[in-house]
Parts: structure tokens; sequence; C-alpha cells
């Protein structure tokens, strides 16, 4: 809070700069400098997510198009319908394999029917050869009474009646072998135009997808736009529909700039607001940087990463699908002294300041150790009471100069908001939340935070 009111103070006092021009063209606006708790944050915007979810995904079938899909956001119970899906090219392969399943059967109706007729004429070819052979046995018996040339033509009839028999047994054999080939064949075919029905309607029945337990189901990402699925997209296989997230355990999705990425480390500490939940707070850490990024819209050249953060603590624990304001902690030194980066100029490869003594100035070298977009942590040269110009004052309002030493110089150089000096860095036991409400200032709550004691105050 008292960071935020000097953060208040400078950019006024910033405001007044054009009405404290003197003749000179300069100003002679000052910074008083105090030792104060330097604390470089990054706010940034997330999204919870359950760690473990179910998701509903589109069946292994191409140019599906949804005609129902559930709110986003709405409670299901097991078994309800969440989706379904639409697909022309199935409906029609279903109709076609109908057609083909009744002219397969009437194909086998017939050829039943034909080679049964086959049968009974070839049964009927038998019977009336069995009856000739009857009767040529008959008439053997007067072939003593016959001359030779008639005998021999009884016993040659009889022989053909009795070779004719041969034959056609044979051939019923082979007709009843035969038979039994071509129904087999054609009932492998029904069976294969049965089965494909099967399976065409089984993929059918797969584009009504049913929630399998009982949750708020949200729904999954578009690929066509940049929003949620919507009812009539084409979706492709296996892209997430519908997801129930497991409110057991919550996560936050951050979806951060390039700029804001690189500047982010794991293991840094994260406070989480809820514009849904007033009043609640969470923490937690970075867990998690994606090393790919990509970007919102074909045509952007923004690129985000994902960085996903826990929720180990908290007043209550947020609902997946909110959204969520992020704080996250980059670093942190206690009772410090801390001045504007404006302040601090550039000069010569050395970093300086200037001490308003009088009427003048004191060109005083300092030493940074670390720095934010706002202000820039004084490991030596100042110790906290001075006036400093928050502009470059005229040379001829500089009086005297002071440089460090070696050892002041080298002790602290400056370094990059991700890597600190070892023994300069303190990490915070103590996060103190914003809180917006005098109700809220009054409440003192006492969170686990893994090895840590989080005291709001």
């Amino acid at each position: 809070m008292i960071s935020s009111q000097r953060y208040l103070l400078f950019f006024l006092l910033m405001s007044l700069l054009l009405a404290c021009t003197n003749t000179t063209g300069q100003y002679d606006l000052t910074y008083p400098v105090v030792r104060m708790d330097f604390s470089d944050e990054l706010v940034l915007e997330g999204s919870v997510e359950a760690t473990n979810s179910t998701f509903i995904n589109c069946p292994d079938v191409y140019n599906s198009k949804i005609i129902y899909l559930v709110e986003d956001g709405a409670w299901v119970e097991a078994g309800d319908t969440v989706c379904i899906l639409e697909n022309q090219q199935l409906v029609n392969q279903l109709e076609t394999v109908k057609r083909l399943c009744e002219l397969y059967q009437a194909e086998y109706n017939k050829g039943v029917a034909d080679l049964e007729l086959d049968y009974a004429l070839l049964q009927a070819q038998v019977k009336n050869n069995e009856t000739q052979m009857a009767i040529s046995s008959l008439d053997s018996l007067q072939l003593k009474y016959y001359t030779e040339n008639q005998r021999k033509i009884a016993e040659i009839r009889l022989e053909m009646a009795r070779i004719e028999s041969r034959k056609l047994k044979k051939k019923l054999s082979a007709l009843e072998t035969i038979q039994r080939s071509e129904l087999r064949k054609m009932e492998l075919q029904i069976i294969q135009s049965q089965t494909l029905l099967e399976s065409t309607q089984a993929s059918l029945d797969e584009l009504i997808l049913k929630a399998p337990k009982a949750g708020m189901a949200i729904r999954g990402d578009s690929d066509i736009s940049d929003g949620k699925i919507q009812e009539g997209e084409e979706v492709y296989p296996q892209t997430p529909l519908v997801i129930i997230p497991d409110s057991g355990q919550v996560r936050i999705k951050i979806q951060a700039t390039e700029a804001a990425y690189k500047r982010l480390a794991l293991g840094q500490k994260v406070e989480y607001t809820f514009d849904a939940m007033p009043g609640n707070f969470a923490y937690g850490f970075i867990v998690m940087k994606s090393p790919r990024g990509y970007t919102m819209s074909r045509n952007s050249r923004v690129k985000f990463f994902d960085v996903l953060a826990s929720v180990d603590s908290g007043l209550q624990t947020p609902t997946a699908g909110l959204s969520a304001n992020c704080r996250v902690f980059l670093n942190y030194l206690p009772d410090t002294v801390a001045v504007p980066i404006v302040s601090v100029f550039q000069e010569d490869s050395i970093n300086v300041v200037y001490i308003k003594k009088g009427s003048g100035f004191i060109r005083q070298e300092v030493s940074v150790a670390l720095q934010s977009s706002k202000e820039a942590v004084i490991a030596c040269g100042l110790r906290g009471g001075e006036d400093i110009a928050m502009l470059q004052p005229l040379r001829s309002k500089v009086k005297d100069e002071v440089f460090l030493d070696y050892e002041q110089r080298n002790r602290f150089k400056t370094v990059k908001n991700d890597s600190l000096p070892a023994d300069f860095l303190e990490v915070p036991q103590h996060i103190v939340p914003r809180r917006d409400s005098p109700e809220q200032m009054e409440e003192e709550p006492t969170f686990q935070f893994q090895d840590h004691i989080i005291i709001v105050r």
C-alpha cells in the first residue's frame, strides 16, 4: 500500500513538471530518498483450469459438423447428451450398405431357389435312370429267347443305363458340393455387408456424445475462430469438444507475451484474485513454462507462451473456467534504498544520481544492484534521507562529484531481474496482498503456503 502511494505521489509530481520550469528550461524537481521494501511485480491475466479433467473428443470421423453442443458452463449429469455431430458421408454410406444388404439377401434367396431346382431336376433324372435300369433288368430275363445280335444290343443298353446311373450320381454329388459352396459365398457376402452396416451404424451412434460423469461442461477451443467451439462448426478427429474438469484440484494457466515470458522463472510466487469471486485470494508458484510459443490468429505477429502456476492455498478453491488476475513476485528486497529509475543516469559507463545540496547538486556515483521498469535498488552511494534530481540538471548547477571506491563499485554489479547476487537477494517470507475495503483490511487470516507461513496483514 505504501509503495502504491509513493508511485501515485511520484506521478503527481511528474505532472507538475511544466509548472516547475525555470528560466533556463531545466527542472529542479527532486525525489526524497527513503528506505523501503523493493518489490518487482508483474501482473498478468490467466484462467483457472482443473489439474485433472475429462475430455470428450470428436470421434475418428472426418467431415463432422456440430448440430448441438451443450452451453458453456452448464452442469451435466452422467449420461446426458453434451454434443451431437452430423456426418452426411456416413449417412449416405449407411443407406448404400442397407441397399447392399437387401440385394445380397435377395440374391441369396434366388440362389437357394435355383440350386434347389437344379438339385430336384437332377434327382428326377436319377430316378428316371433307375427306372430304365429296372426295365432293362426285366428285359434281360428274355435274353435266352433273343438272337445273338438282339442279346448284344440288350446288354449294351443295360450297360449304358448303368454308366448313366453312375454319371448322374457323381453329378448329384458334385451339385451338392457346388450348392454348398455357392450358398457359403452368398452367406459371406451377407455377413460382410451386415458387419459393414453395424460398423457404419456404430460410427453414427458415436456422433452422439454423452457425459461420462457429472460436472460442469466447458466447451473446447475452436480451431477456426479465436473463441470457444460453436454449433455449426466442422471439427476434426480427436478435437476436444467438451471438457469436464475435476474440481478437487486446480491450477492457473497464464498466457504470457514474449516480453513477460522472459522475466518469468520457475518457483516465483504468484498471488491470484478473481473477478467472479470478490474478496477471494489464492497463492501458488510457477511450475512450468512452455518452450513453444503460438499466435492467437494467423496474421498476428504477437507470440504468446503458456505458463502454468500451482494453487497451493487460499480462502476458497476457485472454480475451473474462471479468469484470474495473477500478481507474480519477480524480485523482492526488504528495507532497502530504492529510487525511481528515471533519477538514475548513465554517464561515462557509470551510474550516477544528482543529490540536491543548497541551490546546486552533487554528482554521486551509485551502484545499482537491481532494477525494475519503475525503480532501481541502490547498493552503494545512497543511504536514505537525500533529495535527488528527477531530471539531469545543468552542468553549471553541479557543485561537486563523489565517486565510489573500487570495492564499493564491484561489490554489486547491475544484474538482470532474473539473476540476483546470492548474498543480496532475500526471498520474502511474507506476501502482503492488496486489500480493497476496510473489512478486508481488518481480516488477518493465516495460510499454510508449502514451507512458508503467509500472514495477510
